[in-house]
């Protein structure tokens, strides 16, 4: 009895027997990382059995080898999109004032298309009737949206300059203008269209964004208009 449980513990029977442990509790644990690394490791300890043999057993050999080196290839892309993101200033600001509702590693692909400009003030930003190319982000400092001289609205950091006409192919129908120093974040709407293609997700949630900051300025826009109402009427 003391001869058949020492050889199920040790030597080559015991790899056997403590490889086929390790998988089970592989196979109990939720976290997908871990059960990839005790699957590796299992497999790991099971190749000397085969190798050891009378005559070696390659063909398993092989396969452990291949589904060792699957499971680390996983394991090293788990690991790195678990990595802690990091932002800049900039990108910190755009993503808290206007896409926080994009994970911030979604918003990290997104934002590497992504061009800053720095505007003086009153610099044009876009011309009534200009064809909107570019989406736009401001992300410091003030514009305002003129038309025929007259200030309709004045956007603020994390408003987006040109809402529906960026994705409907639009002209722009107002003058934007910086009322002061001012930093937009620029993407070419092109290359905006073929990144999110792929992702249904992301490209839900940026519209999902621009279709919010329509709502706020429709909004903003009313409610200056019906404060302004009395004072003309008065007038």
């Amino acid at each position: 009895m003391y001869e058949f449980v020492a050889n199920q513990v040790f030597g080559l029977n015991g790899l056997v027997n403590f490889s086929n442990i390790v998988f089970l509790a592989a196979y109990s644990v939720r976290n997908v990382l871990t059960l990839r690394i005790l699957a590796i490791v299992g497999e790991a300890m099971v190749l000397p059995y085969y190798y050891y043999q009378d005559e070696k057993l390659w063909p398993p050999i092989y396969w452990g080898v291949a589904f060792m080196v699957v499971n680390a290839v996983r394991v090293v892309g788990m690991a790195l999109e678990r990595r802690p993101v990091i932002l800049s200033d900039k990108e910190g600001e755009l993503h808290r004032l206007a896409f926080s509702s994009i994970d911030k590693r979604e918003f990290l692909k997104l934002v590497n298309l992504v061009q800053w400009i720095d505007c003086s003030p009153g610099e044009l930003i876009l011309r009534e009737g200009q064809h909107i190319s570019d989406a736009l982000v401001l992300v410091t400092g003030e514009v305002e949206a003129v038309i025929g001289g007259k200030i309709v609205l004045t956007l603020r950091p994390g408003h987006l300059i040109g809402d529906v006409s960026v994705y409907s192919g639009l002209a722009s129908p107002v003058d934007v203008v910086a009322r002061g120093p001012a930093v937009l974040a620029k993407w070419d709407l092109q290359h905006l269209r073929e990144f999110t293609a792929s992702r249904p997700e992301l490209r839900s949630n940026f519209l999902r964004i621009v279709s919010a900051d329509l709502a706020a300025k429709v909004h903003e826009i009313f409610n200056g208009r019906m404060a302004s109402g009395p004072t003309a009427r008065g007038a």
